[in-house]
C-alpha cells in the first residue's frame, strides 16, 4: 500500500510536470469545454424539458450524454496521440492527432464512449430518482438565467448529500477507467473489446495506484474548485452580491480548471499504462534472461523528459 501510494504520487507529480512544459496539451479539452458549456445552459436554462413526457426525454438525455462521451474520448485520444508523437521523437503536432483519431481509432473510440455514456446514463436516472420534487431539471429547480446562475450551472458538484457523493465518485471512477483503455485504442491501436479487456487487465494489476490516483486527483480537483465554492456559498448563505465580472471570471476559471481536471485524471491514467508496458516489458526480459520477475515499483516510471523514446524501441537519442 505505501509502494502504491508512493507510486501514485510520482505519476501525480509526472502529470503536473508536463503541463508545465506542454500546456498545449490542454487545448482540446478547452475546445470541449466550449461545446459543453453551451449546451449545459441550455439544457438548464431555456430547454422546454415541460412539454416531454419521461420517456421522450430518455433519449434526449443519453444522447446529450453520448455526445459529451465521444467529444471527452476523442479529445483524450488528440492527447494520447501527442504523448505518443513526443515519446516516439517526433515533433507534436494537434492537426496530425487529429487525422490520427479520425483515421484509424474513431470507430473503437466512439463504441468506447457508447459503452461509457449507458452506463453514465443509469447513474443518471439513479440520481435523478433520488431527487424527490417537481420543476426539477437534472435534480435542480429551474431558475432564470444570470450570470450567477450560469456560473452554478457550470460549476461540478454532486450536491451535499452522501449519496450524491457515491454517485459523483462512481461517475468520476467510471470515467477514469476509460482513460485507462483509450492507450490500449490509441497507442496499441486495439479495437473495442480487446482494449475493454487490457484496460480491465491494468486495472486489476495496478489497482492500488488506480486507487491512489483516484483519490489523489479527486483532492486536487476539489483544490481547484475550492474559490468558486467559497464564492457561491457567500453569494448563496451569506447573501454576499458580487458583481458580474466576479462571475464572468469565475466561469472562465471554472472553464480551464474543468479541462485542467479533465487533463490531470486521462495523463495519470496515461502515465499508469505507460509505466506497466514498461513493466512488462522489463518482464518479459527478465524471463528470457531466468532473472527474478521485478517489482512494478522497481521498474523506473517512464518519463517524457528523459532521452528514451517509449514507442521507438526504447532506444536513446544521438
Amino acid at each position: 500500500m505505501i509502494n502504491a501510494f508512493k507510486n501514485g504520487w510520482i505519476i501525480l507529480r509526472i502529470s503536473f510536470k508536463i503541463f508545465k512544459h506542454h500546456p498545449k496539451f490542454i487545448i482540446p479539452l478547452l475546445v470541449v469545454w466550449m461545446i459543453y458549456a453551451p449546451i449545459v445552459l441550455h439544457l438548464t436554462f431555456w430547454f422546454p424539458w415541460e412539454v416531454y413526457s419521461s420517456t421522450q426525454i430518455f433519449p434526449i438525455m443519453f444522447s446529450v450524454l453520448f455526445i459529451f462521451s465521444l467529444l471527452l474520448t476523442f479529445s483524450c485520444s488528440m492527447l494520447l496521440e501527442l504523448i505518443q508523437q513526443l515519446e516516439s521523437g517526433e515533433k507534436m503536432s494537434i492537426s496530425k492527432s487529429i487525422r490520427h483519431t479520425i483515421g484509424f481509432n474513431f470507430l473503437a473510440i466512439a463504441m468506447l464512449a457508447f459503452a461509457w455514456a449507458v452506463v453514465w446514463f443509469v447513474l443518471l436516472i439513479i440520481q435523478s430518482l433520488s431527487s424527490k420534487g417537481k420543476g426539477r431539471v437534472g435534480g435542480r429547480e429551474r431558475v432564470s438565467f444570470s450570470t450567477q446562475n450560469a456560473a452554478v450551472a457550470l460549476g461540478t458538484h454532486t450536491g451535499g448529500s452522501w449519496f450524491g457523493f457515491l454517485l459523483g465518485s462512481l461517475e468520476k471512477g467510471l470515467r477514469m477507467f476509460v482513460f485507462l483503455t483509450l492507450p490500449a485504442v490509441a497507442w496499441e491501436g486495439l479495437s473495442f473489446r480487446p482494449a475493454i479487456k487490457r484496460g480491465r487487465d491494468v486495472f486489476e494489476k495496478r489497482f492500488t495506484e488506480f486507487g491512489t490516483g483516484f483519490a489523489l486527483t479527486g483532492l486536487a480537483i476539489l483544490i481547484f474548485f475550492l474559490p468558486p465554492a467559497i464564492i457561491s456559498y457567500l453569494a448563496n448563505w451569506h447573501t454576499v452580491i458580487f458583481p458580474d465580472w466576479v462571475w464572468w471570471l469565475t466561469i472562465l476559471y471554472t472553464a480551464f480548471m474543468w479541462s485542467y481536471s479533465i487533463y490531470l485524471e486521462q495523463m495519470f491514467t496515461a502515465e499508469l499504462y505507460l509505466w506497466h508496458l514498461w513493466w512488462e516489458k522489463e518482464v518479459a526480459k527478465a524471463q528470457q534472461e531466468n532473472r527474478p520477475i521485478p517489482e512494478f515499483s522497481a521498474v523506473p516510471a517512464p518519463s517524457i523528459f528523459d532521452d528514451i523514446y517509449e514507442f521507438n524501441d526504447d532506444k536513446k537519442t544521438t
